[in-house]
């Protein structure tokens, strides 16, 4: 099993990417053979336009990226709540994928708070994150809250049932990735007639 974990901070060196990184290990130790992390903030693809259809050269960073995604079995977004929202770079990032990047397969949504915010990011992308690209947010989600003193390593978090919980959700997010292999394959090909949805 594949999972690929996108970071959605622009900053450099972000909690989001610290997020990344320990989900990354979690999903190691919980049975994906293959976790990557793709960091927005270090990828150069432009915001959405319609050249993405012409596959002009701006877009070759994104090719690549989508051709890891069309491989990967699950997803995880991340994302920091800035102004009580999710970044522009992950709306970019949901409003370039399609079905074939993110179609049936499980998505877990992270998100990263300096406080004890953080709900609305996820609110946000269970709305409006999954309408085109048919991803499935599985019903569980984390929040990073307190991130400068939960996030005290690559590895770790500070607090032990924060990290039990995480645990248990990324187990859950692998549950799924193998429940809805043969939900993608039986539906991939009708997709084409039906990419947007309703």
């Amino acid at each position: 099993m594949k999972l690929s974990i996108i970071s959605g901070s622009h900053r450099k060196n972000s909690y989001s990417l610290k997020a990344a990184t320990y989900l990354q290990h979690l999903a190691c130790q919980e049975g994906f053979q293959d976790a990557n992390i793709m960091d927005l903030s270090t990828l150069d693809f432009p915001m959405w336009n319609e050249g993405v259809w012409n596959a002009s050269e701006e877009w070759h960073d994104w090719r690549t990226l989508a051709a890891a995604l069309k491989q990967s079995d699950a997803i995880v977004l991340i994302t920091p709540e800035w102004h009580g929202m999710v970044t522009p770079a992950l709306k970019n990032f949901l409003m370039l994928c399609t079905s074939e990047e993110l179609g049936h397969k499980p998505v877990l949504l992270a998100s990263v708070s300096a406080s004890v915010n953080g709900v609305y990011p996820i609110s946000e992308l269970r709305m409006t994150g999954s309408k085109n690209n048919h991803a499935c947010f599985i019903p569980d989600h984390l929040i990073f809250r307190h991130c400068e003193s939960l996030l005290v390593s690559d590895k770790a978090v500070s607090d032990e049932q924060f990290d039990s919980r995480a645990r248990y959700t990324v187990k859950s997010l692998l549950a799924y990735a193998k429940a809805l292999g043969p939900v993608r394959a039986t539906l991939q090909e009708d997709m084409q007639q039906f990419p947007f949805g309703m």
